[in-house]
């Protein structure tokens, strides 16, 4: 009985953490005869073009959409710069997170 609990109980949570394991990542629509001004790298990180990615640091701009547990943009490089790839993207910015602290 114990052990058919436990598998039990293993099945449930494994179910539950592959539906949470949706990333939500959002990457960024590049507009027809736009100066593109990043780039996007392996993982999944915008990266802007003529800054140092070695001193910038990374923020979630965390975009409106339809699913459930949200979406988001990771970005590298300046705030306003990150902002405005997304709105020119058409998303519109609910939250930005990064390490110097939350704002709207």
């Amino acid at each position: 009985m114990k052990k058919t609990l436990r598998l039990i109980l293993i099945i449930f949570v494994l179910s539950f953490l592959a539906s949470c394991a949706s990333n939500g990542v959002v990457l960024p629509k590049s507009k027809p005869g736009a100066v593109k001004t990043y780039t996007v790298n392996e993982e999944g990180t915008v990266e802007m073009l003529g800054q140092d990615m070695k001193t910038e640091p990374k923020h979630w701009l965390y975009i409106s959409c339809n699913h459930w547990s949200g979406c988001y943009m990771r970005c590298q490089g300046e705030i306003k710069s990150c902002k405005k790839v997304a709105t020119e993207s058409d998303f519109k910015v609910d939250y930005i997170v990064s390490p110097s602290g939350s704002r709207r």
